[in-house]
């Protein structure tokens, strides 16, 4: 069965803060728009699929995320890449905002599947 995302510890991946950063320099370098994005708990971001990757890095709080059938809920530290065309969302169910990094390349535009 294809796997259409991947998960990661940034603890695991990254051995210091600084690491991170470069990583966020290299994605920059790479032509990549990253945003900051603050969510209040009981949001939801509806279900969409791009023509590109996208890659996600929870910096405070906890989201769930569902990709293809599976629900994949993060902590603070996860990283998730999602794989082109692959259809999710992610929402906010815990009783706290989250804080993450949003991830894509520059040049693309996302599909709504409305």
């Amino acid at each position: 069965m294809e796997r259409y995302y991947d998960i990661q510890n940034s603890r695991s991946v990254f051995s210091s803060d600084v690491k991170m950063l470069q990583f966020l320099k290299e994605l920059l370098l790479k032509d990549y728009k990253i945003f900051e994005v603050e969510q209040k708990a009981g949001q939801l971001i509806p279900y969409h699929t791009h023509n590109h990757k996208e890659i996600v890095i929870l910096l405070e709080g906890r989201m769930r995320m569902i990709v293809e059938e599976d629900i994949i809920d993060l902590d603070e530290g996860d990283i998730v890449t999602i794989k082109p065309w692959a259809v999710h969302l992610s929402c906010f169910p815990f009783d706290q905002d989250a804080t993450f990094y949003l991830c894509h390349p520059a040049k693309t535009k996302p599909y709504n599947l409305d």
